[in-house]
């Protein structure tokens, strides 16, 4: 019985690892948009808010603080719309509601959120109606 309790001690923890019996669990954070059924796969209007609300979550073992930022692309130029932080718990996770005002011209962009550590991205493209130009 003792044994079993000093084997759930952060010491108990590492003992267990150099002898190969214990491995840490996986460590990461996953990236996904708030609604993805609903990105729009063309802009209707000339001047539109762009839903680019997007989900963080942490499943490490300490809460996390994230930088992120939402970026338009079009014709190799790229323009961040917005940028901020959030602090996420550790096995939980966040939503960042964010519109990016999106003025339309005609042509595709792409709107990409991105995390700066750990470095991820998540993207999606879109285009203009016929007739209402470049974002």
């Amino acid at each position: 019985m003792t044994a079993a309790g000093v084997a759930q001690t952060p010491a108990g923890h590492s003992a267990l690892a150099s002898a190969g019996l214990f491995n840490e669990p996986a460590s990461y954070t996953s990236l996904a948009f708030a609604a993805p059924q609903s990105l729009p796969e063309q802009l209707q209007a000339r001047h539109a808010n762009l839903d680019a609300s997007f989900r963080i979550r942490n499943s490490s073992g300490g809460s996390r603080s994230y930088q992120w930022s939402i970026t338009v692309l079009r014709h190799g130029h790229s323009r961040r719309v917005a940028s901020g932080a959030v602090r996420v718990e550790p096995g939980s996770a966040a939503t960042v509601a964010r519109q990016v005002a999106i003025s339309c011209a005609g042509g595709q962009f792409r709107v990409a959120v991105n995390l700066s550590r750990p470095a991820e991205s998540i993207d999606f493209w879109t285009a203009c109606a016929p007739g209402k130009g470049s974002p």
